[in-house]
């Protein structure tokens, strides 16, 4: 009913837009530039179902980038959304989901430290698609703030206001539709028509908000692109504060001893892809010993109580029933991911339970018991409606539309392995409700050697081509390719296939050791 009346208000405004004293008016088919740039500017400060917009930025075209109109709106009381619409429109809605806590929009537009543009998203630029993204409902410049401003993530939920109620149900799902139908109602205003395709993606919390769309509006979506999270947050919550309540205690190594693990993982498993690259592609075969590394009290020794929490990383984390709750991670340096471990995990378990000491409070993290709090959460979470519901999942894949689940091989915050086992139920799930191959309509990928949200960037590896030739041509990925970069210069240091689970990158024993072509994707 909600949408139904929503989508009255919209045709309702596109009318009163595409007739706007001054305004030419738009044809169905072919608006002109003049047409699209007039509506640009005319649809500043309109209200759109319960959006209002802030403001529009018409940007001419360069050397490098299309001509395009930006729209910023927001929604009380703390959502902020842009949609980008291209001059030349392929029909396409192309969503994007947040990351961390959220707090910012996840922006199409790249600038120079002098506001100047210079590049754009490949789904705006490339494909043609309007493209939408939001702050997921809160406002911080970065997660890490401290002390977090008020209308930031995760304190916010707990502030004991209607607003702060509201925040906390955006960024568990309602930004999502609320982002969704502004853009089309944005699209339906400019073009004269509703888009003919619409996409998800989204890696980390936006592979969260990738499964929740799904879950909760399947029939708005025809592809999604889900990376780098699995489709249980209880689990994954429970996980981190698992981890989080080592940090300040003996048992958590530092920051050196977990890169002396990491890099002795390297030396024993490195060559099982065919070739040593500090890369270990082939993680399923890796069966290094941490307790190699207990000894006197070098800089790079373990203690025995050290060597206890690198094997409970690696290993799933069970209920007192032996009930698996998480799957252990594979091989990755973990050292940089301990303070994330603590931030998300207590931002998501307040969320769960309402009470704002389990974020960042060491005390509180230090306290916590899997057998008493994993049942509190998936509670909490449930009812939050943050948490995706993997028999909805199913549902979707088994409808024909089409599902990318993508993980990075070495991913420090978030375990592949308990994506992989999620996923898996999934696709018997799919199968229970009548796809006899999952396959046909969805898709697991690794990404060899990278770490968390590495790959997520459409530079990086071309999901957007991925899932649109997949829904509009029928043709299924098979094997893409990983783009890795140096991390200050932004170059392409060397190309690695994203090989289809349960295969992984081998080299062929010759050839351009950076080059993908000189690997083949095979199975373990």
């Amino acid at each position: 009913m909600r949408k139904n009346v929503f989508r009255m208000i919209m045709n309702g405004l596109v009318v009163s837009l595409l007739y706007l004293p001054g305004c030419t008016t738009l044809s169905s088919s072919s608006p002109t530039r003049a047409q699209l740039k007039v509506t640009c500017s005319a649809i500043a400060g309109r209200t759109i179902g319960d959006v209002t917009v802030t403001s529009t930025t018409w940007f001419d075209e360069s050397a490098t980038t299309p001509p395009f109109c930006k729209v910023n709106g927001t929604r009380a009381p703390y959502l902020d959304i842009e949609v980008d619409l291209p001059n030349s429109w392929s029909g396409r809605l192309w969503q994007q989901g947040g990351g961390g806590l959220d707090g910012t929009i996840r922006s199409a537009i790249r600038l120079d430290s002098t506001g100047a543009l210079t590049d754009l998203n490949i789904a705006l630029k490339t494909g043609r698609s309007v493209y939408a993204a939001s702050n997921g409902g809160n406002r911080a410049s970065v997660t890490r703030q401290s002390p977090p401003p008020p209308e930031a993530a995760p304190l916010v939920w707990t502030n004991g206001t209607p607003d702060g109620v509201t925040s906390a149900k955006d960024y568990a799902y309602d930004a999502l539709n609320t982002t969704r139908e502004f853009a089309k109602a944005v699209a339906k205003s400019f073009y004269g028509k509703l888009p003919d395709h619409t996409y998800f993606n989204g890696c980390s919390n936006g592979g969260r908000n990738a499964y929740v769309a799904a879950s909760r509006s399947p029939q708005e979506y025809d592809g999604i692109v889900s990376g780098c999270m699995g489709m249980d947050l209880a689990g994954q919550t429970a996980a981190w504060m698992n981890l989080g309540a080592r940090a300040g205690t003996p048992s958590m190594p530092s920051s050196d001893q977990w890169k002396a693990v990491t890099a002795a993982a390297v030396v024993e498993c490195d060559a099982l892809d065919g070739v040593k690259d500090g890369i270990i592609a082939n993680q399923s075969a890796c069966a290094f010993d941490p307790a190699t590394l207990q000894c006197g009290t070098g800089i790079n020794c373990l203690t025995a109580a050290q060597v206890l929490t690198v094997k409970e990383i690696m290993s799933d984390v069970k209920l007192a029933n032996g009930t698996t709750v998480y799957s252990g991670f594979t091989w990755a340096d973990w050292g940089s991911a301990i303070e994330g471990w603590s931030i998300l995990g207590g931002g998501n378990a307040m969320l769960a339970t309402g009470d704002p000491t389990w974020y960042r409070s060491l005390p509180k993290q230090q306290s916590f018991n899997l057998n008493n709090e994993y049942a509190i959460f998936q509670y909490g979470l449930r009812l939050a409606g943050a948490d995706p519901e993997k028999s909805k999942v199913a549902a979707f894949v088994a409808s024909g539309r089409k599902l990318i689940s993508w993980h990075d091989g070495a991913d420090n915050l978030v375990s592949a392995n308990d994506h992989l086992r999620n996923y898996s139920a999934m696709t018997e799930m799919a199968k229970g409700a009548g796809l006899t191959n999952p396959s046909a309509n969805t898709r697991f990928f690794i990404i060899p050697g990278a770490s968390h949200g590495k790959g997520e960037a459409l530079t990086d590896v071309d999901w957007f081509t991925a899932i649109t030739n997949w829904v509009e041509n029928n043709s299924a990925p098979e094997q893409l390719v990983y783009n890795r970069r140096d991390a200050t210069t932004g170059a392409v240091l060397r190309t690695l296939p994203v090989c289809r689970h349960p295969n992984y990158p081998r080299y062929k024993g010759a050839g351009d050791l950076n080059s993908a072509e000189s690997y083949t994707c095979t199975n373990p």
